[in-house]
This record gives C-alpha cells, structure tokens and sequence, in this order.
C-alpha cells in the first residue's frame, strides 16, 4: 500500500503510541502493509534510537532485509551498531548478492567477517566474489543472480530455468545466452519466449546484437551505457566475454544519484560522503581551502586592474557603480555555461572532441542573452541614470563583451580541467569566477578609457 506524507505523519504517531504500549501484534500488523521505503523513512524520521531499534526487531528478517537498504547511511550505520551479528547474519542471507555486499562493505572488518562467517554458504561466496572487485565498478555493483542458458537448449529448457531461478531473481527481463565456455553471445525477451513453439531453439529466437559492459568499466560509464541504450538490465563480462552477472535498473539509477550527489558535494569542496556526514571542519577546510586561495590570488589581480585604472574612474565616477553588475553578469554567464559542460562530461554527451561544437554554441547564445542585457542596461543607464548616450552605450557594450567572453571561459575551462586530470566539478568555479571578474573588469575599464580618451 501507497502511503502520502500527511499519512505517514498519522502512521507515524499511531506507532510511537503503540511502541510506548508495547503492542507488538498491532504493529506488525501494520507493517505488514506499509511497503520497506515508507517503513525506512519512519524509522529514519524517529528522534529516539530506541524506538527505531524496538519497531525494527518486528520486522521479519526478509522485511528488515529491504527496509535496512532503504535507510540512509547516517541511520542506518547507528541501527547496525545496535544489532548484534546473528541479526546482521540473516539480514544478509535474505539479500541479493548485490545489496549484501554493498551492507558487508559497510560493516567493520571484524563484524564483516564475522557475519560472513556465519551466512549460508553461497551466499558468502557470492559476496567474497563481489568484493574482490573495484567499488566503483561495473563488478562492484553487479548481481550474480541471473537465468542464463545454452545455445542449443530448446524455449521449454529455457522456461524450465526460469522456474528454478524464480526464487533467486528477483525481476527478470532477459534470458542470457551463452556458448559452451559460458561466453554471453545473445538474449532473449521474456515476450519471444512466450511466444515461440516450446521445442524452438533457443538459437533460432535470440538476438546476437550482445549490448554487454565489461567487469571493469566504472560504474557511472555503466549508467552512461544503459541510458544511452535504454536498457533495464545490463550484462557483466568478463575480458573473454564471459558472462558474470548483471545490472538492473534500481541500480543504475543509484549511481547516477551518486554521481550527481558527488559532484555537488565536489563544487561545494567536499570530497567524498563521510565530510558530509561528520561534518568534519578540517577535511572541509582541506577540500575547499586550495580554490579559495587561487580566487583569492585571482581576485587581487582584479584589484591590480582597478588600481590601474583609477584615472578614468575619477574621471566618470559613474562607471564605477556598474563594476558590480558588470562583475555579476560574468560570473553568472561562465557559472551557467560550465555547469552544462561539466554535466555534458559527467554524462559523457561532451568531450575534447566537441570544443568547437561547444565555444560555437555558448557564442550564439551569449551574442543573443549580451544583446538583450546590453539593450536593458542601455536604457536604465540613459533614462534612470540620465547619462550621456556615450556612457550608456559603453557600459552596454562592455556588458555584450564581458557576456560573449564569460560564455567562453565557462565553457573551455572545465574542457581544459578534464584534458589536465583535475575534476571539472571541484575546480571549475573558482576558475571561472575569478577569472571573468579579472577579464570583465580589464575589459569594462579598458573600453571606459578608450571611449572616454576620445571623447
């Protein structure tokens, strides 16, 4: 059963009421019918460990499984240090070999092992097997729960395999195919399989266009290749093509959150989840500190420029109340343009290859935004301001300038980053915003000493 936010509030209080009784039949009761992601976020909204660890333990083991992997990471590593490892050992038994090992991964050694240990047999082989892959790999977030069959078995084999692997695969959209070195050489849909005379050859129906990432590929390219193909699972081999496992679509949409999550965290200077989640003042410090002082750097070269051009200043005193605007405009026009190329090289849509196509882009579109901006600032600095139409037209055209420039910079520098090794999301803001207000300031006041030399 669905449930909405004001419900799940009512549900809520109904359970910390019912947890104060001690109740337990008319809270499993109303467990049974509350799907694990409702259960996960009121377990994570309840303020009191305890209360959150007592309506766990009602949970059954296959429940407490799903519920468990919803949770997020902050909560989840407090209710796992309340569980003792028997717990933590039939939690895993009940989980896909993908989802266990992401948990085991979590767990300190010691515990890890020790659940381990303990679990039904292959289970903790699959899990071993997983984890001696990279974790930010194809490998790392596979599943080894698949229906695979031989090429010369008939369509009834295949629907026969299907029911042995029914209790094993949770959701199936694909039979795999493979040789006799189990080498993935086709798939074959649900819907064919259906529908094909049950003595047809497996041969006869599947298709040999194999769309497969190899075990090492890393994860956000995975996401990239199944987006790009439109594919709900994705097979898993191996450098000799053999095939490994899978990779559904809950997971894939897992780590394209990561992903955008890791690069917000980056532009904010964090480096990686454990920051957010201690809040932790030095390693933030560390992450955003080198940025800061290159902006800084940056910044009194602007003041260099200023400097230098005092005379004109003094000359218009009203240039200088459009320093702010014109610095503003800059920033934000390379912010906008680096943040779609930042994305377009996250989702792999943009590379070196495409800077021509790209600079050619951010152009028309800085030409047309410059046009109507200066055309705005033409008019307030005219009418509100009732300057000359020598100052409104210089201030609107180094408005045009600095945007066409900002567009630029915003678009190659994170290109230039990527070509460097250094991550676009982490280094690219300070870059360009420091750099556009040097540019727009040397051209602004550049422009200013031209027009005004000659007037």
């Amino acid at each position: 059963m669905l449930i909405d936010e004001k419900d799940l509030k009512d549900i809520q209080d109904d359970l910390l009421f019912l947890i104060s009784e001690k109740d337990d039949a008319k809270l499993r009761n109303i467990l049974l019918s509350m799907h694990p992601s409702d259960i996960a976020e009121m377990i994570t909204d309840f303020s009191d460990e305890d209360a959150r660890l007592y309506l766990f333990n009602l949970l059954s083991p296959e429940a407490a499984s799903e519920v468990i992997i919803e949770l997020d990471d902050v909560t989840r590593e407090k209710l796992v240090d309340q569980l003792g490892n028997r717990r933590l050992t039939d939690l895993v038994n009940e989980m896909d070999s993908d989802d266990a090992t992401d948990f085991i991964s979590d767990l300190s050694e010691d515990i890890a092992e020790d659940v381990l240990e303990q679990a039904e047999e292959e289970g903790a082989d699959e899990v071993r097997q997983l984890l001696e892959h990279e974790e930010d790999t194809a490998g790392g977030i596979m599943a080894l729960e698949i229906v695979s069959v031989h090429i010369d078995s008939t369509v009834d084999e295949a629907i026969q395999e299907i029911r042995n692997k029914a209790e094993d695969v949770e959701d199936i959209y694909h039979v795999y195919v493979v040789d006799d070195r189990e080498r993935l050489v086709g798939t074959v849909t649900l819907k064919d399989l259906i529908l094909a005379p049950g003595d047809k050859r497996i041969s006869e129906i599947m298709d040999r266009s194999v769309l497969a990432v190899p075990v090492s590929m890393d994860q956000e390219e995975v996401a990239n290749f199944a987006k790009k193909y439109d594919l709900v699972a994705v097979p898993v081999v191996d450098p000799h093509g053999k095939l490994l496992g899978r990779i559904t679509i809950d997971d894939i949409v897992d780590v394209l959150e990561e992903e955008a999550t890791e690069d917000i965290q980056k532009m904010a200077g964090l480096t990686d989840e454990e920051e957010v989640r201690e809040t932790s003042v030095i390693r933030i410090v560390q992450g955003r500190f080198p940025w800061l002082l290159t902006a800084l750097f940056g910044e009194l070269i602007a003041a260099i420029v200023l400097s230098n051009n005092s005379a004109t200043l003094q000359q218009v005193l009203t240039l200088a109340f459009f320093i702010p605007v014109i610095i503003a405009v800059g920033g934000n026009v390379g912010i906008q343009s680096s943040a779609i190329v930042v994305r377009g090289l996250a989702t792999g849509e943009i590379d070196f290859g495409d800077i021509f196509h790209r600079l050619l882009k951010e152009f028309k579109i800085a030409v047309l935004n410059g046009l109507l901006m200066g055309l705005v600032m033409f008019v307030v600095v005219r009418v509100a301001w009732q300057e000359t139409t020598t100052i409104a037209l210089l201030v609107a055209s180094a408005l045009l300038t600095v945007n066409l420039v900002a567009g630029l910079v915003g678009s190659t520098i994170p290109l230039i980053l990527k070509q460097f090794k250094i991550d676009p999301a982490l280094a690219s803001g300070p870059f360009i915003t420091t750099s556009n207000d040097i540019i727009g300031l040397f051209i602004y006041l550049k422009m200013a000493t031209l027009v005004l030399g000659h007037s």
